[in-house]
């Protein structure tokens, strides 16, 4: 195969979701030449996300609110036994965002430093060697490219091909999720739902967007089919599942630590370094954190062109020292509440109700941190210390 070659950028980002899309960008504001490859049509184009991201990510990265639907305070949670509490935060958390424009302000903050996206490339390799590592993309049978750089950062999200390809660190465990759009009567906030029969060891969610319609989904373990169909009609009785069925979205979702993020001029970010919060399954602001890191690492080391598996190691202890405590109380919590019957969740709606524990979260409680609120909770609990 004949492949077009290109001189030999700075830095080359595989994938254009949040953490290669703002870790390019804060590498393209420094004056680097940055070349962003993505393998759909257009940055943002058939996102799968519930949408919810925390006010801090917005405030810490600089990133425009255009993409914001609406603001949440108040979220409703549901127990097996259909308890209802709600939870009150003293003032908006997090952001409702249309997912796709979110992407796309991030694109246009990046090439507006000087940037370069170039979408409808499928990188099927890459080749390290000693001045530069080469990414060989799959633009059709007639139109295949070679691309170099100095070095590259892989942010190709659930896609973990290249991961293995390579020899570096890749996901063993997963969760996987369901959404789809509709019209559901009664859900005026962001409500969640526990249960073994809804979304066992996990959740589900109806979260009201625009023009009436909601946004519902769930995580579990296995079988999403099933449990999404559970939800649905529980939500809404009368909805034929059978025309739901076009529009049901699915996504496995990495969890657990990854090792080997780096090697000779090569680094591993976000989802595709399993950098997820293991307690919601979000990535969006652990993606951007761990993409900073490495931009910062970067940023010195092409002064001097030190780029060998010595010289990036920095880079996942880095990383790891900055969320690895976040990533392993929240697996090993998931694993937990695995465990627990449809009775001991509604113990804990009625420890939340009697126990003071929503006043404990408003006060501890991090949309993006959630390590020291757990192990609070583990400790101001008789029964959350039989699990802990």
């Amino acid at each position: 195969m004949n492949y077009q070659m290109s001189h030999v950028h700075d830095v080359l980002i595989v994938g254009g979701g949040p953490s290669g899309l703002n870790t390019a960008r804060l590498l393209a504001r420094e004056g680097l030449d940055v070349l962003l490859l993505e393998q759909k049509t257009h940055i943002g184009e058939n996102v799968i996300c519930t949408g919810i991201i925390g006010n801090d990510a917005f405030e810490e990265f600089k990133i425009p609110t255009s993409s914001v639907i609406q603001e949440i305070q108040n979220v409703k949670i549901v127990s097996p036994f259909e308890t209802s509490l709600v939870y009150r935060h003293p003032q908006p958390f997090a952001y409702m965002v249309d997912r796709g424009l979110f992407d796309r302000n991030l694109a246009d903050l990046f090439e507006n430093n000087g940037g370069q996206i170039a979408c409808r490339n499928q990188v099927v390799d890459i080749h390290v060697h000693e001045k530069f590592a080469e990414v060989l993309s799959d633009r059709g049978t007639k139109d295949p490219r070679k691309y170099r750089a100095q070095v590259v950062l892989i942010a190709s999200g659930i896609n973990q091909k290249i991961n293995k390809r390579l020899g570096l660190g890749f996901a063993r465990d997963y969760l996987h999720g369901a959404q789809a759009e509709m019209h559901v009567d009664g859900i005026d906030e962001t409500t969640l739902f526990f249960g073994n029969s809804i979304a066992p060891g996990v959740f589900g969610w109806a979260v009201p967007i625009q023009n009436d319609r909601v946004k519902v989904g769930l995580l579990t373990k296995k079988d999403p089919k099933k449990y999404f169909s559970n939800l649905v009609k529980k939500l809404a009785p009368d909805m034929n599942t059978e025309t739901m069925k076009n529009r049901v979205q699915y996504k496995a979702i990495v969890q657990g630590v990854q090792s080997r993020t780096f090697s000779d001029r090569i680094m591993v970010i976000g989802e595709a370094a399993g950098q997820v919060k293991t307690t919601t399954g979000g990535g969006v602001y652990y993606g951007m954190l761990c993409g900073r890191i490495a931009a910062e690492i970067i940023i010195t080391k092409i002064k001097v062109g030190a780029w060998s598996v010595q010289d990036l190691a920095v880079y996942e202890q880095s990383w790891k020292s900055a969320i690895l405590k976040e990533l392993l109380i929240g697996y090993y919590a998931r694993k937990l509440c695995m465990k627990l019957s449809d009775t001991q969740i509604e113990k804990l709606f009625v420890l939340a109700k009697n126990n003071g524990i929503f006043p404990y979260i408003s006060k501890k409680g991090s949309f993006d941190w959630h390590s020291d609120l757990i192990l609070g909770l583990a400790k101001k609990t008789p029964f959350f210390k039989s699990f802990f």
